[in-house]
């Protein structure tokens, strides 16, 4: 009966590790993506100044 139960822990740590992976992997490609719009907005702001 501990055999099953250790199974079922270990099942359930691996599914917590792959959620928060997911969830880290999804909160990078947001900062990223962020970074990219405001660096492009930035060089739309200067050309439109005309200091670009």
């Amino acid at each position: 009966m501990d055999n099953a139960n250790t199974s079922t822990q270990i099942q359930s740590n691996f599914e917590l590790l792959v959620g928060r992976l997911f969830t880290l992997g999804g909160s990078v490609l947001f900062l990223i993506g962020s970074l990219i719009a405001a660096v492009l907005a930035y060089r739309d702001y200067e050309d439109s100044l005309g200091t670009g």
